[in-house]
Formats: structure tokens, C-alpha cells, sequence
């Protein structure tokens, strides 16, 4: 099979990294794999991942256009960052495929890509969600205040949903907004991952301090101030406990969080970014890793995965993707007495290394079982055989529904029930999901 694959290419995205092991997967199993980057032209400079065979620049439209035209499958791999994904976009609508979907929320790839199409943005909005979300959706102060008005009540996942022929994604909290916007397959299967060059994956910290350690980009909904107090209320955690940062931090949550810190009197270093071989060092060296998520909006956590993937015992939140896991390979906190939960969370785990060695040893089993390459790349190839089944009827539903609307048929009239369900017959039957 010939697979033309969509993706961020840069070494800084963890999908490019994903995508990396699913495309060397679907070579082994013996498709002809074409990468095409899918980042804004000022990051192609940057290093990249190594996908082992050919790769285009999606700006490049008579390599890619060629490439397309011979494949037997498009697949985009899609998170919520325009920067990253703006090449997806833009070949997404001229040569429709499959959707690896990362994020259920996508209203920061939706807003930037809105900027240069208003008009369609507009129309975009009002066709899911209705007149009053896209009169007041620009108008929020700040990223938090958007998100908490926009997460439930637009989160654009059916906007991406609805121009794929099917879609990939990785846990099921989201799905069933897919299952509405998708007229094609659907299926979760969980994301490939992996853990290189670290030492013994199940080794604990190397010192008498307790080491806790955040991984990512340093943002609100990672809770890195609910740890500090959690930490900062125990003495017990506050006098052993050394809590690491590591991942993009503005400097104003630097100053934020370091204020914070002195005040509960707590250890915190800030790592920012680092290289593959120092994060696997931080990762190697922590005694805990938290990946806490509130509110979660990614379809699963590539920095959670690769934590269980080396050994070490987890703490999440208990939501969507992190209450997929298996109880007895994490640590679950309730979002609603988070500090109290987390405080009880760390002590217990300080108190009993035997306890963290075993959530450690179970965690890893589990996901190595679990995130595997050639898994995903076996679903890839079978989408597309969904797909290519399924392909004719989704032809003749979009020159219909392209035909009502040169009648002049509106967005209110075409999706409403006595004209979709009549559609309805050319997808029955023909639309697995799981």
C-alpha cells in the first residue's frame, strides 16, 4: 500500500515523534511510506525526526499533489497547534483522508486558521454550534477564559471530524462528538509510544531526596501549582522533596511559580527544555512523575505513556484518557479536592519505595503490551481498506449535499432531519466504529 502521512517533522513535536515509529512500523510490514511535514516554512530549518525515507515540505504543491494523487491512503496526523499542523489544513480539504486525531480539543489550531478565513470560520461555527457561540467565540480575554468557554460548548473536534474519510484517535471521551461529525470509520486505538536509551526503567531516585518531576510544556491545566502546595502543606514532603520542571515555561510563570514555591517553602528547580538524553536523565532520576490534567483535553498523554513506558510510578488526574488507565498501574486524583488528594498521593509513594517500585513495574508491563507501533500501524492500512469501501457512498452524499446548496439550500436546511436522514442510506451498514 502506498501511504502519503501528514505530520509535524520537528524534533519538538512528540506527535512527530509518534508518527516516526508508525511510519518505520508500516515499512516493515511492507507499505511504500511518503512524509510530507506538515509545519509553518519558518520550522522546517529546525532538526527533525528521522523517518528514514522520503520526506516533503507540504508547501512543496507539485511534489505533494503528485505523491497524493499515486497513494492508496492520506493520513494527517492533527493536534491543536497551527504552527504545527497548518500543512495538514491546507491539504486536508483538497485530498480528504484519514485523521489521526490527537487533541479532542482544537480551538487554538481552529483560531489561528480562522485568522486567514474568516468567512469560512464563521460559517464553520455557526453550522455546528449555533448563532450565539459564534457571535461571542473571539471575544474571550486571555487563553484560560477561552477555554473554559469553549471546551464543552465548541471544541471544534467536529470541525476536523467532518472533513475526514475516518479518524484514528486515542481514548474514547471524545469520540462520540466524531461519531456525529465523521461520515466515515471511526476507531480508538491507543497511541504508539516509546522509551529509548534509558538505563534500568525501573531504577529509583539515586539520593536520600524524594525527586518529583513534570514533563511539557508548562501551562495551567499541567497543575504544577497544585503540586507546590501539595508538596509545600507536608512537612514530610517539604523538607525531602525535590519537584523538577522540565519543558517550556514562559518567564512570567517562572517568576509565578518561583514565588510560589519560596512562599510554601519548596525545592523547585526549572529545568525549561532539554535534549533527548538529558530528559531520559531527569526521567531516570525521578522518584514520581505527575501528569496532572485539568481541565484534559488531549486524546492521551504522550508524556504519561512515556513515564510508564520507563517505569516509574505515575500520578494523573482522574479524567477521560487518565481514567482509561488501569487502576492498579497509576494513581488517580479527583480534580475537585485535588490539593488534599495530591498531598495523600505523594506522601504514601514517599513513605514506601516497595510501593512505587511495584505501580512502577506494573505500569511499564502494561504499557509495552499496550502503545505499540505495529498495532497502530496495522489499523492505519485497515482504515484505509474502511476507507476505500466506504469512499463512493461519502462521493455521492458531498455532490448531493454540493447540489442542494447551488440550490440555494442554507446550513439550517441541509442538516436537518427530513434532509440528512434520507442520506442516511448510503452509510448504513458501512460505518464500523470501536
Amino acid at each position: 500500500m502506498k501511504v502519503v502521512m501528514f505530520t509535524p517533522g520537528l524534533k519538538a513535536s512528540a506527535i512527530g515523534r509518534m508518527t516516526t515509529l508508525v511510519v518505520h512500523a508500516l515499512r516493515a510490514a511492507g507499505n511504500d511510506v511518503t512524509v510530507v511535514r506538515s509545519e509553518q516554512d519558518a520550522l522546517m530549518s529546525k532538526d527533525a525526526h528521522d523517518f528514514g525515507g522520503e520526506v516533503l515540505q507540504w508547501s512543496n504543491l507539485a511534489a505533494v499533489g503528485a505523491a497524493v494523487a499515486a497513494a492508496d491512503s492520506v493520513v494527517y496526523q492533527v493536534g491543536d497547534n497551527y504552527e504545527f499542523h497548518i500543512g495538514c489544513l491546507e491539504w486536508l480539504e483538497r485530498a480528504p483522508g484519514i485523521v489521526c486525531l490527537h487533541d479532542f480539543f482544537l480551538g487554538h489550531l481552529f483560531w489561528a486558521w480562522a485568522h486567514h478565513h474568516p468567512a469560512r470560520a464563521d460559517t464553520v461555527l455557526k453550522s455546528w454550534y449555533g448563532e450565539a457561540v459564534a457571535s461571542t467565540y473571539f471575544r474571550h480575554p486571555n487563553s484560560d477564559a477561552f477555554i473554559a468557554a469553549t471546551a464543552e460548548a465548541a471544541p471544534m473536534t467536529e470541525w476536523i471530524g467532518g472533513m475526514a474519510l475516518g479518524v484514528i484517535t486515542h481514548s474514547n471521551w471524545g469520540a462520540e462528538r466524531l461519531c456525529r461529525a465523521c461520515p466515515g470509520p471511526i476507531h480508538v486505538v491507543p497511541l504508539p509510544y516509546n522509551a529509548p536509551a534509558g538505563s534500568d526503567a525501573t531504577s529509583q531516585g539515586n539520593s536520600r531526596n524524594f525527586h518529583v518531576l513534570t514533563i511539557g510544556h508548562v501551562n495551567p491545566n499541567k497543575r504544577v501549582d497544585s503540586v507546590i502546595r501539595a508538596i509545600g502543606n507536608s512537612p514530610m514532603l517539604r523538607d525531602h522533596t525535590i519537584y523538577r520542571l522540565v519543558g517550556h515555561i514562559k518567564t512570567d510563570t517562572v517568576v509565578s511559580l518561583s514565588g510560589l514555591a519560596r512562599n510554601y517553602q519548596v525545592n523547585v528547580l526549572i529545568s525549561d527544555e532539554l535534549d533527548n538524553a538529558a530528559l531520559v536523565n531527569a526521567i531516570d532520576q525521578a522518584d514520581v512523575v505527575t501528569c496532572l490534567r485539568w481541565p484534559s483535553l488531549e486524546a492521551a498523554s504522550a508524556s504519561a505513556i512515556e513515564a510508564m513506558l520507563y517505569g516509574k510510578p505515575v500520578i494523573v488526574t482522574d479524567v477521560h484518557f487518565y481514567s482509561e488507565l488501569p487502576d492498579d498501574c497509576v494513581l488517580k486524583i479527583d480534580p475537585h479536592n485535588e490539593i488534599e488528594s495530591l498531598q495523600n498521593a505523594l506522601e504514601q509513594l514517599y513513605q514506601s519505595p516497595e510501593l512505587r517500585r511495584q505501580l512502577g513495574a506494573r505500569a511499564q508491563q502494561w504499557a509495552q503490551a499496550t502503545f505499540r507501533a505495529d498495532h497502530y500501524a496495522e489499523c492505519v492500512t485497515n482504515m484505509a481498506k474502511d476507507v476505500s469501501r466506504a469512499r463512493p457512498a461519502l462521493v455521492a452524499i458531498d455532490r448531493l449535499t454540493q447540489t442542494l446548496g447551488r440550490w440555494g439550500a442554507g446550513t439550517d436546511l441541509l442538516s436537518a432531519s427530513h434532509t440528512a436522514d434520507p442520506l442516511r442510506l448510503f452509510t448504513t451498514g458501512g460505518n464500523p466504529r470501536n
